[in-house]
């Protein structure tokens, strides 16, 4: 930030245009270049330092991610320690295949919203338990691969419904290539057979939407690559396919590790990427609970 006759000019470390700080009268305004990625930090590193510095408290906030665990059946286990907030506050919201709980204190620092805020939270852990997968500003896939780079456990992927979703996740992290060794789309039954060694009696006894079938899948893509895990999905995105025994949303998640096969059935509703996107989401969930079990 350099000052200038009329205003405050703020460096912009990520793109051309520079923001400006104006005040006159007792009133403040803060002009700041539209893109995100530029906007964000001129903000964080200084705008919010200057404005901090005008008023008397100031206001932190915290942030749990919560998984496996929709809005409002979160808002049921934590009610009365909601109902009994004064400082800090907490505000349940929702994000797409998550749910978010922001603890905000109101302090005359920093230090001190944090140590009010630490009761609070530790409160909340102790009710949620394992469905807290994270806190702060990060997301499902950073915390599954940072768990299986720091196990070094060496993954494979299988993926039907998907149809890739899980792996793209994973390779959004770098330095993943240390431990993802390959994702596969096999999306038809024979894929399922000649890639994975998926038997045509399970096939034809199950059909390829089935428990049985998610584990020989995920049981399969790990024997043929070498993965000490490996990870299925198969299911009915729609809009058609589904019968009234097997209706659209239907999806079975596999997870192999290190001998041990598990399969777990879900039933989404929504369209069909929608679908899609929270089987992905819930697959790289029950990896990371398999993973907790596994430390």
């Amino acid at each position: 930030m350099v000052p200038k006759e009329h205003g405050i000019v703020l460096y912009n470390d990520n793109g051309t245009a520079p923001g400006i700080i104006m005040e006159k009268n007792g009133k403040i305004i803060a002009m700041l270049p539209g893109p995100p990625k530029e906007t964000m930090p001129m903000f964080e590193n200084q705008v919010k330092p200057y404005l901090q510095k005008k008023q008397e408290y100031t206001f932190v906030s915290e942030i749990l991610r919560v998984a496996s665990v929709g809005e409002s059946a979160m808002e049921t286990l934590v009610k009365d320690i909601i109902d009994a907030q004064t400082n800090p506050t907490i505000a349940p919201y929702a994000k797409y295949g998550e749910s978010i709980l922001r603890i905000t204190a109101k302090a005359k620092s920093e230090e001190e919203a944090h140590e009010l805020i630490a009761p609070v939270k530790a409160a909340l852990i102790e009710r949620l338990g394992n469905a807290v997968y994270a806190e702060g500003e990060t997301n499902m896939q950073t915390v599954v691969a940072q768990m299986l780079l720091e196990g070094k456990k060496t993954i494979a992927v299988a993926e039907s419904c998907t149809g890739g979703l899980v792996t793209s996740a994973l390779v959004e992290y770098p330095g993943i290539s240390e431990v993802l060794l390959e994702g596969c789309v096999t999306y038809t039954n024979e894929a399922k057979m000649h890639r994975l060694g998926v038997k045509a009696e399970t096939l034809d006894k199950y059909t390829a939407v089935s428990r049985e079938v998610a584990a020989e899948m995920a049981e399969g893509v790990a024997k043929t690559s070498g993965a000490s895990i490996g990870v299925s999905t198969t299911g009915i995105a729609g809009p058609d396919g589904g019968t009234e025994e097997k209706p659209v949303g239907l999806v079975y998640i596999g997870i192999h590790v290190n001998g041990k096969t598990t399969v777990t059935e879900y039933r989404y509703t929504g369209k069909r990427n929608q679908i899609r996107e929270r089987a992905a989401f819930y697959a790289l969930d029950l990896l990371r609970k398999a993973l907790q079990d596994e430390a």
